[in-house]
């Protein structure tokens, strides 16, 4: 009976250890980002991670948790890794102002005119100056179906 006990306190200290956070800011309780963000096909869609070439307009949807009035919320879009040799190329960027810490706002990129090059891309936002999320997504060839 003595031994049960002994191995359910070890079973159980062991247990609440390992589920202790061991980054101090989470122990603090500080685990909030300024914001959450995605990417999507539609303002008002699903997020998701890749799409079609033909795609007319990709949106930067983003919300705000831990904002202060006069923030300044910046995306920055960039195209990783496209054709053979372009990686990290700068597309465009955009800033807004929060007003309140639950802010909420969308940056959008719209297709090229020549379409969008097949590849890896993210968008970058930063707060205060400094990143506070990465979305990363991909553009994928567009699959045509032939009928006869």
């Amino acid at each position: 009976m003595t031994r049960s006990i002994l191995l359910l306190t070890l079973a159980f200290t062991v247990a609440t250890h390992a589920a202790e956070p061991t980054d101090p800011s989470a122990a603090s309780g500080d685990r909030s980002k300024p914001l959450h963000a995605s990417v999507a096909a539609k303002k008002d869609g699903e997020p998701i991670r890749k799409f079609p070439s033909g795609t007319p307009k990709i949106y930067g949807l983003w919300k705000g948790e831990t904002l202060k009035a006069g923030d300044l919320v910046r995306a920055v879009w960039i195209a990783e890794s496209f054709g053979y040799t372009r990686k990290d190329v700068k597309i465009t960027e955009g800033e807004v102002t929060a007003y309140k810490p639950d802010d909420d706002g969308i940056f959008s990129l719209a297709r090229p005119e020549g379409g969008w090059p097949i590849g890896r891309y993210r968008l970058e936002f930063y707060v205060r100056g400094k990143l506070a999320e990465t979305v990363r997504f991909e553009i994928e060839q567009d699959v045509t179906v032939e009928v006869r």
